[in-house]
């Protein structure tokens, strides 16, 4: 049974260290190939906001390495410098997903609205969970399966997250190509792109999945 415990946690660990790895030995590859394309990342996704008639989203400079988001309460996509200054196929593609997020928020999708829903229990359970899971492993069944209730509101707030991230790539694939952004070539560089930086997503999920069953089995043998 312990050597299950160990197997999860370690499979975990080295599945996330894995995709993160993956998705910024992706960035890397593909931050040296430069698009046919003159247009910066900021161009870019001033060009799709124009093109789907979405004209209350600035586009700014954020800092950070693949610091890129949409934050949909100010309205603002904000790329890191290299995607908001260069035309590589990787700052291409980002500035392409994250505006996808904007034009979710714009036409009110469904995924969108529930992962708001669901994001201020998850943002809670991600500060109290494991304080409360480490307590309850030395005192009441109570507090230990609330803090497994916790990491579950997290892996559902993971799971709803999967097909927005999904669709934000899938949309931003579709208007490079449908503009002439990227030829074909380019369009399958984009897609290896944004699929690495999707599995990160669906890499923290098992992870999540594999630290509740992990702590099951480890209160189920503490007993």
């Amino acid at each position: 049974m312990i050597y299950m415990e160990y197997i999860l946690l370690f499979g975990a660990m080295i599945l996330v260290m894995w995709s993160q790895s993956k998705v910024k030995g992706k960035y890397e590859q593909y931050s040296r190939v430069a698009a046919n394309t003159h247009y910066t990342g900021a161009q870019i996704a001033s060009m799709i906001l124009k093109r789907k008639g979405i004209y209350d989203v600035q586009v700014e400079m954020g800092q950070g390495l693949l610091s890129d988001h949409y934050d949909p309460k100010a309205k603002i996509v904000r790329l890191s410098p290299n995607v908001y200054n260069t035309n590589s196929i990787a700052a291409v593609s980002i500035a392409a997903h994250e505006v996808g997020h904007a034009i979710q928020h714009a036409e009110n999708y469904g995924g969108i609205a529930l992962r708001n829903t669901i994001l201020p229990a998850a943002i809670v359970s991600g500060h109290l969970a494991w304080v409360a899971i480490f307590i309850g492993l030395f005192t009441f069944d109570a507090i230990f399966f609330a803090g497994i209730a916790m990491l579950g509101v997290i892996a559902l707030f993971q799971t709803v997250t999967l097909p927005v991230e999904f669709n934000a790539s899938s949309r931003a694939l579709d208007l490079l190509s449908n503009m002439g952004i990227l030829n074909s070539d380019e369009q399958s560089y984009a897609k290896d792109m944004l699929s690495a930086a999707a599995f990160t997503y669906v890499a923290a999920l098992i992870a999540t999945l594999a630290q509740i069953m992990r702590l099951l089995l480890l209160r189920g043998r503490r007993r």
